[in-house]
C-alpha cells in the first residue's frame, strides 16, 4: 500500500512538475509578447516623434525663406518709392511683392497648424509688422495713404520685422533642438 501511494504520489508530482513547466514556459512567452509589443510601440511613437520634427524643420525652412523673401520685396518696393513718399506705380508692377507675399501667407498658414505655441508667437509678431509694412506700400503707391502712412513709417515696420525675424529664427532652431536654451540663475 505504502508503494501505491509513493507511485500515485510520484506520478502526482511529475505531472504537476510538467503543468507547472508548461504555465511557466506559457507566461514566459506571453511576456516576452507583451514586451515586443511595447518595443514595437515605442519604435512607432519614435518614428512619430521623428516624422513631426522632420515636418516641422520643412515648414521651418520654408517659412524662413518665405518671410525672408517677403521682407526683400518689400524692403525693394520702399526704396523704388519716390521721393515725395507717394508714387503711383502700375499694378502689374508689384506683381513680384505680390507673389512674395502669397508665398509667405501660404507657408504662415501651413505653420499655424504645425508649430508649438512659442513658435507661432514669433510668427504671429513677423507677420503683423510684415503685413504693416504692405498695407502702407500699398496705399503710398496708389496715392492713397492714411494719415500715419510714409516711408519712414514703414521702414520703421521694417527694422521691427527683421528684429523679429531673428527671434523667429533662434525659436525654431530651439524648437528643433540646434539652439539651447539660455541657462538661468
Amino acid at each position: 500500500m505504502v508503494a501505491v501511494i509513493a507511485a500515485v504520489i510520484g506520478v502526482c508530482g511529475t505531472l504537476c512538475a510538467t503543468w507547472l513547466t508548461q504555465r511557466s514556459a506559457e507566461r514566459s512567452r506571453r511576456a516576452e509578447r507583451l514586451d515586443a509589443e511595447r518595443q514595437r510601440q515605442l519604435e512607432e511613437q519614435a518614428r512619430g516623434a521623428e516624422r513631426l520634427v522632420d515636418l516641422r524643420r520643412a515648414n521651418y525652412i520654408a517659412l524662413n525663406q518665405a518671410a525672408r523673401h517677403y521682407f526683400g520685396a518689400l524692403s525693394n518696393e520702399l526704396h523704388r518709392l519716390p521721393p515725395g513718399g507717394t508714387g503711383e506705380r502700375p499694378e502689374e508692377q508689384l506683381t513680384d511683392l505680390d507673389a512674395a507675399r502669397m508665398a509667405y501667407r501660404a507657408c504662415y498658414a501651413e505653420a499655424q497648424m504645425v508649430v508649438p505655441d512659442a513658435v507661432l508667437a514669433a510668427a504671429s509678431a513677423v507677420n503683423r509688422e510684415l503685413n504693416q509694412a504692405y498695407g502702407m506700400l500699398k496705399r503710398l503707391h496708389g496715392r492713397t495713404p492714411r494719415a500715419r502712412d510714409g516711408p519712414e513709417q514703414t521702414r520703421a515696420h521694417l527694422e521691427a520685422a527683421r528684429s523679429l525675424l531673428h527671434d523667429l529664427r533662434r525659436e525654431m532652431r530651439r524648437d528643433l533642438g540646434i539652439t539651447s536654451l539660455p541657462q538661468s540663475g
